[in-house]
């Protein structure tokens, strides 16, 4: 049996005995949801609902836990009326969002016997029911989550780049329990992003959507999120958001690691933003048995030199994870950079049997090693992630650098900032094409978009819309959205989508003024003959880099920009963990 394979077995098991704890709910044995709820296994509860119930099971069980709640619910305490109110608000949200498509509603699962959109919605207006019942009869404990709901929205709307996040999130909360069902039920069936997870589940495209954050998964997984892309800027921004969630964490780590030092520490807190994020996903990776449902993670971004290095990082927090999970397979994947040593580690991770995706990544000459070795691995999957907005930005600055040149081809300031834009969506146009003709797994090998920009104003007339990073890579493997993006996108009215846009070339004209940036160049051009095709010729930079000339590929400009930009906020964050225990110290 190979590696690939064991996992797949051990993954396989632990869904099973997720899906006999449900049946053991449905015939009547002693484990109880209700009991669950009572020990604050909440979550557990919902996700033997949504995830693990079959659809025949799933009313019945619901039908029960209801009257079980009604029940009960005026002899309990305040908290024990807050408890049960949020757990039903949940419920509701979740069988108004994408969820159900993962389980009750997954025909390779269940066939013709899955739910209809009629009986999940019949079942969302029960939970709903009794939630707002059991609100109006319990004000106070009701209040206390409204303005709970009213932080949480805001802090969520902050990261999304709300005008005013504060009165915003007021207005989406509103004034109860069912005007706030109402008003974040209508969010989500209006999201644009939505229907390219519908799209999915449909057959149509490849595409899945991941949350290119590492706080407020949860709003992501209704939309269809099946992913998370982590990087040292994102956990600490996560921690910023939440302070009152991460700082105990974090306080806690502190303690328990007297002797560690700032790197040591900063890898122990990571974990733990990590392990919350893979904790949410897990029923995602449980069902399609490790294919989707899995978190990023990045090595210290000091050691892109340093194979050995980025090595024993991943091993040592893979083994941590392990033992979290109680001996189960992480659903992780850890981010290497596109350089030398990053792809000597990738081979190292893959052929134990796990991921990796390739992050600081632009260029053909770092996509097209890390696609082979990736290929055909012992790892479930791995990703290439095509940075798009850190390519484009510099690619820009480069052509606009020279427009007294370019002025004699008929290029203006307009002609190459709109070129610029299309420039990552042009190389992860081309590793598509080339991974699909060469008969790569693209649920391997995963071609993956992140870094996504919003294209407005002069110059970006003649985009197809502000989102060309969006619509125009869909049937791309993943598609890794920044909050403030996502927020852009689902607000506006609906947008067209095509399933396998990125299928549709790249115009001629955009091409030939990108012909003048040897930045992009450097990213489209083919080298190596067993890949490149007779159209490289035209895109061949004045120097091919190689990841061989490491020192060329760490100073070529997206990849200086990018490395630099990380190591400067890991190192932030470091100095704010150090500071945190100076402080701790000090009490």
């Amino acid at each position: 049996m190979t590696t690939s394979e064991s996992l797949k077995r051990q993954i396989l098991k632990e869904r099973q005995q997720r899906e006999a704890f449900s049946r053991q709910i449905s015939t009547g044995l002693p484990t109880h949801l209700m009991e669950k709820i009572n020990r604050g296994e909440d979550q557990e509860v919902l996700e033997h609902l949504i995830f693990f119930a079959s659809p025949g099971e799933f009313t019945s069980c619901l039908d029960s836990l209801l009257q079980e709640m009604r029940a009960g619910f005026s002899t309990g305490t305040e908290a024990v009326q807050a408890r049960d109110i949020r757990f039903l608000t949940d419920l509701t949200l979740s069988l108004r969002s994408f969820l159900p498509r993962w389980n009750l509603q997954n025909p390779d699962r269940y066939g013709e016997a899955v739910l209809t959109n009629t009986q999940i919605e019949v079942e969302a207006q029960k939970a709903q029911a009794l939630v707002t019942e059991l609100a109006a009869g319990a004000p106070v404990a009701a209040e206390k989550l409204l303005a709970g709901w009213k932080g949480d929205t805001a802090a969520r709307l902050k990261a999304e780049q709300a005008s005013d996040p504060e009165v915003e999130g007021a207005a989406l909360v509103g004034h109860s329990v069912g005007e706030y069902l109402a008003n974040v039920s209508k969010e989500l069936s209006d999201s644009n992003l939505r229907r390219i997870s519908n799209m999915r589940a449909a057959g149509q495209t490849l595409t899945e959507l991941s949350n290119d954050y590492a706080a407020f998964l949860q709003h992501t997984l209704y939309l269809g999120a099946s992913f998370v892309t982590c990087n040292p800027p994102l956990v600490d921004l996560a921690w910023l958001a939440e302070p009152e969630r991460w700082n105990p964490v974090v306080d806690g780590t502190i303690a328990n690691n007297p002797q560690a030092n700032g790197d040591e520490l900063a890898r122990l807190v990571t974990l733990e933003v990590v392990l919350a994020n893979m904790r949410l996903l897990r029923p995602i990776f449980l069902l399609t048995e490790g294919q989707m449902g899995c978190v990023c993670l990045q090595v210290n971004p000091h050691k892109h030199g340093d194979a050995g290095a980025m090595l024993s990082d991943a091993l040592f927090i893979y083994r941590k994870m392990e033992e979290r999970l109680n001996g189960g397979v992480p659903n992780v994947v850890f981010k290497l950079p596109g350089t030398k040593a990053g792809l000597e580690a990738c081979r190292a991770l893959t052929a134990r049997g796990i991921g990796t995706t390739i992050t600081v990544n632009f260029g053909m000459f770092q996509h097209l090693p890390f696609a082979e070795a990736i290929h055909g691995s012992q790892a479930i999957f791995g990703c290439l992630v095509e940075m798009s907005g850190r390519l484009a930005y510099p690619v820009r600055d480069e052509l606009l650098a020279k427009l007294g040149e370019l002025k004699t081809y008929g290029i203006d300031e307009a002609r190459a900032r709109e070129a610029a834009a299309w420039s990552g969506i042009a190389v992860l146009k081309k590793l598509y094409s080339l991974l699909k003709a060469r008969g790569y797994d693209l649920r391997q090998a995963k071609p993956l978009v992140a870094s996504l920009r919003i294209y407005e104003g002069d110059g970006y007339e003649n985009l197809p819309n502000a989102f060309p990073d969006i619509t125009e890579i869909t049937g791309a493997s993943i598609l890794s959205v920044f909050p403030n993006v996502r927020r852009a996108f689902d607000t506006q009215p609906q947008i067209e989508l095509t399933p396998q846009r990125i299928e549709m070339p790249i115009t001629d004209d955009i091409l030939k003024v990108l012909r003048h940036s040897e930045i992009f160049k450097q990213a489209y051009y083919v080298g190596d003959q067993g890949w490149a095709t007779e159209d490289d010729k035209r895109f061949r930079p004045h120097y091919e880099l190689t990841l061989a000339d490491e020192a060329g590929t760490a100073g070529w400009t997206p990849v200086h920009n990018t490395l630099t930009e990380f190591c400067n906020s890991y190192d932030k964050f470091v100095q704010r963990i150090l500071e945190r225990k100076q402080m701790l110290r000090a009490t």
